[in-house]
């Protein structure tokens, strides 16, 4: 019997407008769905259903969008990979299980036991073959699985482009146009030669594409689209730390352990490298998109395809600048908002956009609830099924997002505070200030949406250092004594 997390519980019956007559006749009309499950690396907002940037093109990705229930603000767990997929993975908030880095799952620093079992492990128990290639967690989980294929090698760029100035934000361009070529495209030829075969039993299948997580490498084709005289940058006004935090501004301008220098003032201070590195991130994310329909094609041309739900994520956003800040491990909009989408063959929702704030977390309780399988382990989140039958139920849910031991974001509604460890705050009313550029948290008028927010902010969470964990200690601010 699955039990339901006291923190988050797993929503089973909509409130609004799907009465408990509609959710079974639902649940009825689908005996053991197939999952196509595709995570997206490094994925922002950058594509076009979401309008991140107004270069941003995944035709694929909003040809989804649009079959399909797309959530305009869903966020992560956590802003870097490890954590974020070890939540969603295994249905536990990175500050209950202390896993705010890279740190592997069983360690002495990450406190998940092995019998709290992982989603692709919960589906081969319940009689799904399961089947999964590239990324899916951070680190390879070997449980679970009937067959995984971790990495296929591919073509490599001939040449680099050096920025100079210690910036090890790089980017190549492969000299092909073949994508089977490339290390994803043969992930990708591995899914589709997985929904080719004939199954006997329900599938899981898993396609974990790499970019575009660095280096920003692609086939010529997808910077060749892109003229580099007329690529947009992001805005960012020369003050926007003005009025942050210590903590903030040391979250803004953090030298992480993979780069020495100053990411931000580095590339400005390169003639046109901003332009360069904003267009490699948007060749790679168009060359995910082409993977990513190359497998919903060989979808459709299956046998499975009207009894197979599909879930596309993005495992957390990505700064090219926003904030004078560069790469995840941030708690603002660019560094937490992702691509969600879940299509379910049948549902009523499909085909509508959600805009009430959703996460990731609550991937794992959707999928065993439109699945009908069973797990005996507390799973934080919320069931969207009822999101799926009907987006015009009410929903007004809390995200809790964190990133390290006491530094935490909530997004509800129009409204994002961000709490860090020293007690400090910020506060964006993000419709009306998309940017995040004027902090609220100080101003008389918004102190009661600042207070109804802080109620949501955990007060009982993990403080772990593990020895991985240090390579991200210099973007955490100093828990409050």
């Amino acid at each position: 019997m699955k039990r339901i997390s006291n923190f988050l519980c797993v929503l089973l019956v909509a409130t609004g407008l799907v009465g408990v007559e509609s959710i079974e006749a639902f649940a009825n009309d689908i005996k053991a769905p197939n999952v196509l499950f595709i995570a997206v690396d490094d994925l922002n907002d950058w594509v076009g259903y979401l309008g991140g940037h107004p270069q941003g093109y995944t035709p694929n990705i909003d040809n989804l969008a649009n079959e399909g229930v797309a959530f305009t603000h869903a966020y992560c767990p956590a802003p870097v990979c490890g954590p974020s997929r070890t939540a969603l993975m295994y249905g536990v908030f990175p500050h209950r299980s202390g896993s705010y880095g890279h740190d592997e799952i069983y360690s002495a620093v990450n406190r998940i036991p092995k019998n709290q079992l992982p989603l692709n492990l919960v589906f081969q128990n319940s009689g799904y073959y399961t089947a999964g290639c590239g990324k899916i967690f951070h680190y390879p989980e070997k449980r679970g699985w009937d067959e995984y294929k971790r990495q296929i090698g591919g073509v490599a760029a001939k040449t680099k482009d050096n920025l100079g100035k210690g910036i090890q934000l790089g980017f190549g361009i492969l000299d092909t146009d073949n994508d089977s070529d490339t290390g994803d495209g043969r992930l990708t030829d591995w899914a589709i030669e997985q929904l080719q075969r004939r199954h006997e039993k329900p599938f899981f299948i898993a396609l974990g594409l790499h970019k575009p997580h660095l280096p920003w490498d692609a086939p010529k084709k997808y910077f060749d689209r892109l003229d580099l005289e007329t690529i947009k940058l992001p805005r960012v006004p020369q003050d926007d730390l003005a009025d942050l935090p210590e903590a903030g501004r040391l979250f803004a301008r953090a030298k992480v352990g993979f780069s020495r220098v100053d990411d931000h003032q580095a590339i400005t201070e390169v003639d046109g490298a901003w332009e360069k590195l904003v267009r490699a991130y948007l060749a790679t994310s168009t060359f995910a998109d082409a993977n990513v329909g190359r497998v919903l094609d060989a979808l459709q041309a299956s046998d499975y395809s009207a009894n197979t739900i599909v879930v596309l994520w993005g495992d957390h956003g990505w700064h090219l600048g926003e904030k004078q800040h560069w790469r995840k491990m941030s708690l603002w909009e660019r560094g937490t908002r992702t691509p969600l989408i879940i299509k379910v063959p049948q549902a009523t929702g499909n085909g509508r956009r959600i805009n009430a704030p959703v996460s990731l977390q609550d991937i794992f309780p959707t999928l065993i609830d439109l699945c009908k399988v069973e797990v005996d382990q507390e799973i934080d989140g919320n069931s969207l099924k009822p999101l799926l039958l009907s987006p015009q139920t009410e929903w007004d849910k809390p995200v809790v997002i964190s990133h390290g031991p006491g530094n935490f974001a909530v997004r509800k509604g129009a409204w994002r505070l961000i709490h860090y460890a020293d007690g400090s705050e910020e506060l964006y009313n993000i419709e009306a200030d998309p940017g995040e550029f004027s902090n609220l948290a100080g101003n008389p008028e918004h102190q009661a949406k600042r207070l109804e927010l802080q109620e949501q902010v955990p007060t009982d969470w993990r403080y772990v250092m593990g020895k991985r964990f240090n390579n991200f200690g210099s973007s955490f601010a100093k828990p409050k004594q």
